[in-house]
C-alpha cells in the first residue's frame, strides 16, 4: 500500500498546558502528538484528526483548527507517494475535546501528558542522537519523533536554528529498512 502523501498532526493540551503525546509503536521511532494519514480513509484533515485521536488515544475531538500546512519530506512506514515523496501536512490544534486518554496497544507504546519543559528535553535528545551519528532505526523511544521537532517549530512551540532543522530533516527523510505493504 503506497502512502497517500498527506498527514494530519493534532496538538492536544490539557488545562495545565501539558501536551498529549504517544510513544510510537512502529516506524518512525520516538514520541509525538497524535498523527496519521488524511486521504487514505478520510475526506478532510479535521475528520482525520478526530479519527486518529479516537483510534490512538481514545479521545473525542469535537473541534480543531489548522495552525500550519505545508509539505515536508518525511517518510513513513508505507512506500512513498509519487511523484513527490513526503507528506503534505495539516497541523491542527484541538479546541474542544473530551475523554480519558487510553493508549491503543500496538499502535502506541503508551500515551502521557508532557510539560513544555519535558517536550523541549525530548527534542534535545533527538538532536543529540543525530549529532552523535545515530540513525532513525536507533532513535530512542523517549525522544521526539524527528519530524515533530520541525512541526513544533512551525506551531511556534519551539525555536531551533536552521542547522538543527537540517539535521532532523535528514533523519525524517530516511526510509525505513523495510516498507509496510499492508
Amino acid at each position: 500500500m503506497t502512502c497517500c502523501g498527506t498527514s494530519v498532526g493534532l496538538i492536544v493540551q490539557n488545562h495545565r498546558d501539558e501536551y498529549l503525546m504517544i510513544t510510537r509503536g512502529w516506524w518512525p521511532r520516538g514520541t509525538a502528538p497524535v498523527a496519521g494519514h488524511i486521504k487514505d480513509a478520510h475526506s478532510n484533515a479535521a475528520d482525520a484528526a478526530a479519527a486518529e485521536a479516537a483510534e490512538e488515544v481514545g479521545l473525542t475531538i469535537y473541534a480543531s483548527r489548522e495552525i500550519w500546512s505545508g509539505h515536508l519530506t518525511n517518510l513513513c512506514a508505507s512506500p512513498p507517494a509519487v511523484p513527490v515523496a513526503g507528506h503534505h501536512w495539516s497541523l491542527r490544534r484541538a479546541t474542544i475535546w473530551s475523554g480519558t486518554v487510553t493508549a491503543a496497544p500496538g499502535e502506541t507504546r503508551g500515551a502521557a501528558w508532557y510539560s513544555h519543559k519535558a517536550l523541549r528535553a525530548m527534542a534535545e535528545r533527538t538532536l543529540a542522537h543525530y549529532r552523535a551519528g545515530g540513525t532513525p532505526a536507533t532513535q530512542p523511544h523517549d525522544s521526539l519523533e524527528a519530524v515533530w521537532l520541525r512541526l513544533l517549530v512551525e506551531a511556534n512551540e519551539f525555536c531551533f536554528d536552521d542547522t538543527a532543522l537540517a539535521e532532523v530533516e535528514k533523519a525524517y527523510s530516511t526510509a525505513p529498512a523495510e516498507y509496510w505493504r499492508g
